[in-house]
């Protein structure tokens, strides 16, 4: 259990710059959240993306918004993350057979057909996506095709974000923060978005008052039953979480500010987090031991066990790599204690590399 956090509301060189960063917090995260013409232009593009299935591809398919934008988390710049669900008669088929990452590039010449921009198969990540560019919005978009996994963990981080208020606003400012200080670029050897919400919803789990619940728990779940997929019949994966409608509020509350969680999540995860034995698993309620983590991560710096994918390291950044994000997290907390307040953590460098 994290205990140092909940004790940083009593250290009078943090207590007195709280809520001056709460303030500037919560406006940054205001000015970053999704506008509602944002929000009307991704609907309508994933509508006009449907249509042009309707009507050009043999195959019926369903198309589906996960990410950022589905989880409540998008900025106005913020790519659109889409899969393409086969028909159900589909569904059971092996999606690692060459047809469908052929299908990706039949995709393409259908969107080069339709003036999409920057339209090309990135084959080389976990999941092939084809990527391009609306012609109409500027919006930057991802599919793949058939892989829904990131169905399941959208859904559940969005429950997440639900349940606290100070969720989404930590979560805004956290990414605009990896973002600026050049640790948020997966290809380049840094840490996912996603990884960093993995992250950060464990070190809620984990206070001494925690912010947030498991719904994982399998006590709190009443059909807890593995449900097809999303792999379809090649993997069996247990998707069941909880409604949050069935949580009761954690009593006592944590009230700890915005601020006051910020430093803590940067102090924790960059001088306390025990990297070498401690594994992030928001299943489990927050941190397990990397004795119950597979074998094959013992020879990885930082373990993040996906929620569902269990045998999945979301993290799979190198030690030296980590020692930049942990610098950068030492770097934020030394600036925030000394009152320079939320601009002098957000100054933009160059990504780093490995």
């Amino acid at each position: 259990m994290i205990t140092t956090s909940a004790a940083m509301m009593t250290n009078s060189s943090l207590t007195q710059h709280a809520q001056q960063l709460t303030d500037d917090m919560v406006q940054l995260a205001q000015k970053l959240a999704l506008s509602e013409d944002g929000r009307q232009l991704r609907e309508n593009l994933v509508s006009r993306v449907q249509g042009i299935l309707n009507t050009e591809w043999p195959k019926e398919a369903k198309i589906e918004s996960f990410g950022s934008f589905a989880s409540g988390l998008a900025t106005d710049n913020s790519e659109l993350d889409l899969v393409i669900l086969p028909a159900l008669q589909d569904q059971g088929q092996d999606l690692s057979q060459p047809g469908r990452y052929q299908d990706l590039f039949v995709l393409k010449t259908l969107f080069l057909r339709y003036s999409m921009k920057d339209v090309e198969v990135v084959s080389g990540a976990r999941v092939p996506v084809l990527k391009f560019t609306d012609h109409k919005t500027g919006i930057k978009v991802e599919i793949n095709y058939g892989h829904s996994a990131g169905l399941y963990n959208t859904r559940m981080i969005e429950c997440y974000v639900r349940l606290d208020d100070r969720v989404q606003s930590f979560l805004y400012i956290l990414k605009a923060f990896v973002k600026a200080r050049g640790i948020n670029s997966p290809a380049l050897g840094t840490l996912s978005s996603y990884c960093y919400t993995l992250m950060a919803i464990s070190y809620f789990q984990t206070l001494l008052l925690p912010v947030l619940p498991c719904l994982q728990d399998p006590h709190l779940i009443p059909h807890n039953v593995g449900n097809p997929g999303p792999f379809g019949t090649i993997r069996m994966v247990n998707v069941a979480f909880t409604d949050p409608a069935r949580i009761r509020p954690c009593i006592p509350k944590n009230s700890m500010s915005l601020g006051e969680l910020f430093v803590g999540f940067l102090e924790y995860y960059g001088s306390k987090f025990e990297y070498k034995n401690a594994c992030v698993s928001i299943r489990c309620g927050g941190v397990i031991s990397r004795d119950m983590a597979p074998t094959a991560w013992s020879r990885q710096e930082f373990a993040v066990e996906d929620p569902f994918i269990v045998d999945f390291n979301a993290a799979g950044a190198t030690q030296s790599m980590m020692n930049i994000v942990r610098h950068e997290f030492q770097a934020a907390v030394q600036a925030l204690r000394d009152g320079r307040g939320l601009s002098a953590i957000l100054t933009e460098r160059p990504p780093y590399r490995v």
